[in-house]
């Protein structure tokens, strides 16, 4: 039996094996497996924790983009409603404008046939107060002078180029 010795079985051996190991199960079990479990237990806790605080926090901001895209969707409807008010009332201002325009126009034109017809009478009046004065010149010296044909004709024209020179001076 001596090649065999390492089967060979030794009961204070196994005893004290025994022994031992169950002392170093004890402490490790004590000292080292309850801190690791703990820590393993409180790390499974805060991921579970962090995870349900990412799921609210998730919740949270879909809460917030839907309330964000409301009060967008919200300023869009303002915007436009608000843009066809500054619409509506530039085309009433522009209306305002061309009516206030073509009034204006229309007593402007108005004004220019009222003083186109006062000045029409006043040369008129002036034409006909020039012919006036032209004739009782022409008359006041056909009668102080005794004329032939010759000086009749020259004073004629005398008095139509007066008359002529007077018209266009009025005018």
């Amino acid at each position: 039996m001596g090649a065999l010795p390492l089967l060979h079985f030794n009961p204070v051996s196994f005893l004290f094996s025994f022994a031992v190991f169950a002392a170093l199960l004890t402490i490790l079990g004590a000292k080292v497996w309850k801190p690791i479990l703990k820590a393993l237990d409180d790390r499974d806790e805060a991921i579970r924790s962090d995870l349900d605080q990412a799921k609210l926090d998730k919740e949270e901001a879909e809460k917030l983009l839907a309330e964000q895209r409301e009060a967008m969707g919200q300023m869009r409807e303002e915007a436009k409603k608000t843009r066809e008010e500054a619409v509506a009332l530039a085309e009433k201002h522009k209306q305002e404008l061309m009516s206030a325009a073509q009034k204006e126009s229309e007593l402007l034109i108005e004004k220019a046939r009222v003083e186109m017809k006062n000045e029409r009478e006043r040369m008129y009046e002036d034409v006909k107060t020039l012919a006036v004065e032209v004739g009782v010149g022409l008359a006041s010296k056909v009668l102080s002078k005794e004329i032939d044909e010759s000086t009749h004709q020259k004073v004629v024209q005398e008095s139509l180029d007066n008359l002529k020179a007077a018209y266009e001076k009025a005018a």
